[in-house]
């Protein structure tokens, strides 16, 4: 099982990158990465945490599953886990399967500290600790955050501003799952599951949402309980992760239609709504970004 160091596995070069993974990362300042890993075939790694330049890692699988052995701890990891580290120093045993994709963000600990000082209330995050490994519940908030990563990181000309940005908000999701309670810990099973329904009715076509009285008439909730649960369970309201969820698909869209096409295809009559919308999610307009691609 070959020792890997974190610049031979995060940054590989064509002479030494492993055979059967695919690892994309974005510097976004110092102290602060993100990266995709994509794993082809199943691996067995022994990676080794650097002491001299260490860093606390957030990792979230969107696929499939990895195993892990460290410090004779071992657990199993798939898309309902998460798993912050700080091992300085120490080695893993790592098994992922076939098919796996994780998305790691590494941040030095003074850094993690300056951004999160309020917010990072386990002991093993904060700067000075000797060691950490903390597995955790994933959510739909961290999900999300990390696919939206997942997204920007596959995409050519990504604005690097809107890395960074999502890399951020993964950040903060996952720092607040360690956390010992939860901002929708009030929220019951099944009230969760009709909230889960109300979401996937609400993204189901982005070109022609549902009203909030719709959404509570198909899911058995009222009105009140839905505006409540999107703003606990996925940390948004409904119409902002609607429009949301519409601009990512736009920028998709984008890639392949014109400006005009793509606002038809999400229900937009007139083009100056949908560029005055598309701007103030992403800080430019769309001919902007149809330019950027078309280079």
């Amino acid at each position: 099982m070959q020792v890997l160091r974190p610049a031979e596995f995060f940054y590989p070069h064509q002479d030494r990158a492993l055979a059967g993974v695919l690892v994309k990362t974005v510097d976004l300042q110092p102290g602060l990465a993100v990266s995709m890993e994509v794993f082809d075939t199943q691996q067995e790694l022994n990676p080794m945490m650097e002491a001299e330049d260490a860093r606390v890692h957030f990792s979230c699988l969107l696929r499939g599953a990895i195993r892990v052995a460290c410090e004779g701890q071992y657990f199993e990891l798939d898309r309902d886990d998460v798993l912050a580290t700080f091992m300085p120093g120490n080695r893993f045993q790592v098994r992922c399967d076939a098919g796996s994709v994780n998305i790691e963000l590494r941040i030095a600990p003074q850094l993690l500290d300056q951004l999160a000082a309020g917010e990072c209330k386990r002991a093993c995050f904060a700067h000075g600790s000797e060691s950490c490994l903390l597995r955790a519940r994933n959510n739909l908030r961290i999900r999300d955050a990390a696919a939206r990563v997942g997204r920007l990181l596959t995409e050519e000309n990504a604005p690097p501003l809107l890395v960074h940005s999502a890399a951020l908000e993964f950040l903060a999701w996952h720092l607040q799952s360690s956390q010992p309670e939860t901002s929708d810990s009030g929220i019951g099973p099944r009230e969760r599951r009709l909230l889960l329904a109300a979401r996937e009715r609400l993204l189901s076509d982005l070109s022609n949402p549902p009203t909030i009285e719709q959404l509570a008439r198909e899911t058995g909730l009222n009105q009140l309980k839905i505006k409540r649960g999107f703003k606990l369970l996925f940390g948004i309201s409904v119409y902002a992760l609607f429009q949301r969820e519409r601009m990512e698909q736009a920028r998709r869209l984008l890639q392949s239609r014109s400006v005009t096409e793509t606002a038809t295809s999400l229900g937009y009559s007139n083009l100056s709504h949908f560029s005055a919308a598309f701007r103030k999610q992403f800080g430019m307009l769309p001919r902007e970004v149809r330019r950027n691609l078309i280079r």
